[in-house]
């Protein structure tokens, strides 16, 4: 089974999608970059919370800049997802914008089941 880590301090958002994804996929959930980062290279797709706020001994580092961190620090980097809220599914475009360095990107407003096939195609186009 595809391990999937979701760095986001949303824990409902967290919750919701490790429930709707247990069928398919091993999710782990991090409130934390910092805690994230002890094993980033474990997971097939990390699903990066945009504005995750850093907690208080923490690197400031939004969604970006941490696609942008595990890029050049690990060799072979796991599928990098930006999720957004500030993103409308319709405008996509616009989180391109935002972080280039993404794999893809998920509008949190797509909802459950949409993400979860978009989730299911980038790991099939990774091991296809």
């Amino acid at each position: 089974m595809h391990k999937i880590a979701v760095v986001d301090d949303d824990e409902n958002w967290c919750l919701v999608i490790k429930r709707f994804f247990r069928n398919d996929f091993e999710v782990s959930t991090f409130k934390r970059v910092s805690i994230f980062l002890h094993e980033p290279s474990n997971y097939d797709l990390v699903i990066v919370d945009f504005s995750i706020p850093p907690a208080s001994y923490e690197k400031d580092m939004d969604g970006c800049q941490l696609i942008c961190h595990l890029k050049a620090t690990l060799p072979n980097p796991p599928l990098l997802v930006l999720a957004t809220g500030f993103v409308s599914k319709n405008n996509l475009e616009a989180g391109n914008q935002i972080c280039p360095q993404a794999d893809d990107f998920f509008s949190k407003d797509a909802g459950l089941e949409e993400i979860l096939q978009q989730t299911k195609q980038l790991i099939a186009s990774r091991n296809g």
